[in-house]
């Protein structure tokens, strides 16, 4: 587990409400079909993917993961999540 899964893990609640980009990012998820809905979480964003995969959103929007569960889930590339909350953005 990343020190950053784990601390998001022991934190517990949002200390902060999500920004705009986190909500974008979860958007674009859903608008390129990655994901099929999302919610707010304890300290992030989850979205629902296609089939077991749930991505994981920062609630400053700095940071996407992508696993079955925030343990084991993986740090995405920045360019990636720009384009997702690009995406999300678009009318």
């Amino acid at each position: 587990m990343s020190p950053d899964a784990k601390r998001l893990e022991v934190e517990g609640r949002l200390t902060k409400e999500p920004t705009d980009r986190a909500w974008a990012i979860a958007a674009g998820l859903v608008r390129t079909r990655r994901a099929a809905t999302y919610e707010a979480g304890d300290s992030f964003i989850c979205a629902e993917g296609i089939g077991v995969v749930r991505y994981w959103i920062s609630a400053d929007g700095d940071r996407l993961l992508r696993g079955r569960r925030l343990t084991d889930a993986e740090e995405l590339q920045v360019g990636f999540v720009d384009a997702m909350a690009r995406a999300g953005d678009a009318s």
